[in-house]
């Protein structure tokens, strides 16, 4: 898995489907754009992913060839197609695969620099499976953007089984010119939060978005212990 003190960010994922002019009998592939979690075999080849509906497929097929370290597993946005084998068994074929940007959240001591919360345009936010999802705008030209979350306040309560985590979206523009709105994928990971006695995770994000107004989102996570 990609590891570090910060990620940086990674935007659109572009993907083309050709076909060849004047072939009237081509269709498109049933494809789906979302976010999963890959999980790899002995070689880093990607072999199940799991989505956010909670479904698990094999991958029959990986047109990306991405692979990651072996026996471990990554957040991803793809572009897929269910498919089936000739015997019938349901799996998907991914086409482009994308690394989310998701690292655990980190106090805010540990940012050396300091906090940073240039704006974002928040395009969507809604909870999957074990991770908290955020689809971003960000108005960029050619500088690298820092994103990452910043764990202000966690709240344990064992003798109800509940945990409160408040959190900040970090982003440092690094002096980027704000000309073009490009996408970034991210998701929050929330299972380090669900110990064995929690039975709910209330989760607080605050985000700065263009207009200078900070905005508050709440979730609940429920963890399948």
């Amino acid at each position: 898995m990609i590891r570090g003190k910060y990620y940086w960010l990674l935007f659109t994922l572009l993907v083309s489907l050709l076909t060849s002019c004047g072939d009237d009998d081509y269709h498109y592939p049933s494809v789906k754009l979302e976010f999963m979690t890959a999980f790899s075999g002995e070689d880093g080849s990607l072999k199940s992913v799991l989505t956010d509906e909670g479904e698990q497929y094999p991958v029959l097929e990986n047109a990306s060839k991405l692979t990651i370290d072996p026996n471990s597993f990554v957040r991803i946005v793809s572009n897929y197609e269910p498919v089936k084998t000739v015997e019938g068994v349901a799996g998907v074929k991914l086409y482009a695969v994308l690394g989310t940007i998701s690292p655990f959240p980190l106090p805010a001591e540990k940012f050396e620099n300091g906090i940073k919360t240039d704006p974002v345009e928040l395009q969507s936010i809604w909870m999957g499976i074990d991770y908290l999802n955020l689809l971003l705008g960000i108005k960029a030209q050619d500088g690298k953007h820092l994103l990452h979350f910043v764990e202000d306040e966690v709240v344990k309560e064992e003798s109800t089984g509940l945990v409160t985590v408040h959190l900040t979206l970090y982003h440092d523009a690094t002096d980027d010119v704000l000309a073009y709105t490009k996408r970034a994928y991210v998701s929050v990971p929330l299972w380090q939060y669900a110990e064995e006695w929690v039975r709910k995770v209330t989760v607080t994000m605050d985000i700065k978005i263009y207009s200078g107004e900070t905005k508050t989102y709440q979730f609940d996570y429920i963890p399948k212990n």
